[in-house]
């Protein structure tokens, strides 16, 4: 019998798949032509596509972050390679801001022993987690709703195409959003409470300017010795300015932070950041 914590080998993806994935990562010309003729309206439009982690996930190449994990075989692995040292049996790592659960099914496929939470609110997202678990033959346990500061309910609000990782409580003036709809909002402290999910020892946080409330709504339990690591996003200047609320917020908490170097060409505004325990 097969051991439940080891993930059954990964069959690789199609001809199809293979071939599309290959003509965009060498950024050879007649990519939509060839997408057009092996992908028709009929067939299934996502590329299904191994990173260099082994994983698999079915991805839209005209969608931010799908389009780099096509090209570059991952996105922000840093993130991934920041908390993967601390990922022993029985460790429980929250992924905030799961998308479409690259580093949360990543993380348990390599370290199947570990206990791997992820909050993803938007519907279309959560969907897309749950095939990518069951591509991957991994378990991860989803939560459907926002983390915030209090429960309750807030506007969401989300894209569905181009880059629906910018989906948020706490919406960019100026930008368009696709759609807005209202999700439930619980405190970490409160989740921990009602015994949702266990308490985390790490996180991958990124909540898309919703941090503060994230962090906020653990309470006390943001200076629990068991948390011992916070991977977060932030502005490229964070650590060079005067400290703001959400800096603040994580060193009183008794964590010290780096910035991560980011490992695939995906440099913007923002760089991620790791709070750990000294």
């Amino acid at each position: 019998m097969r051991d439940e914590l080891t993930p059954k080998p990964n069959h690789p993806p199609g001809f199809r798949d293979r071939i599309l994935v290959a003509f965009r990562r060498r950024q050879w010309r007649g990519f939509v032509r060839l997408y057009e003729r092996l992908k028709p309206t009929a067939a299934r439009r996502l590329l299904r596509t191994l990173t260099r982690y082994g994983t698999q996930f079915f991805l839209n190449p005209w969608d931010s972050v799908d389009s780099y994990v096509i090209n570059e075989g991952f996105y922000e692995s840093e993130v991934l390679e920041a908390v993967r040292p601390g990922l022993a049996p029985g460790t429980v790592l929250w992924v905030v801001g799961a998308n479409f659960g690259l580093h949360a099914i990543t993380a348990k496929r390599l370290h199947p022993e570990t206990n791997v939470v992820a909050f993803e609110p938007s519907p279309a997202m959560g969907a897309r987690l749950l095939e990518n678990c069951e591509l991957n033959d991994v378990r991860v346990d989803l939560h459907a709703y926002a983390l915030s500061a209090e429960n309750g309910a807030l506007p969401f609000f989300a894209n569905a195409s181009g880059n629906p990782g910018m989906s948020t409580l706490h919406p960019v003036e100026g930008l368009p959003y696709d759609h807005r709809f209202v999700v439930a909002t619980l405190t970490a402290q409160n989740v921990i409470k009602l015994q949702l999910a266990p308490m985390p020892n790490a996180i991958i946080l990124d909540a898309e300017g919703a941090e503060i409330d994230v962090l906020k709504g653990f309470g006390l339990l943001l200076h629990a010795p068991d948390l011992r690591m916070i991977v977060f996003e932030a502005l490229n200047e964070f650590l060079e300015t005067v400290p703001g609320e959400l800096r603040i917020l994580i060193t009183s908490a008794g964590f010290k932070i780096e910035k991560l170097k980011r490992n695939e060409d995906t440099a913007h505004s923002l760089s991620n950041f790791v709070a750990f325990r000294t």
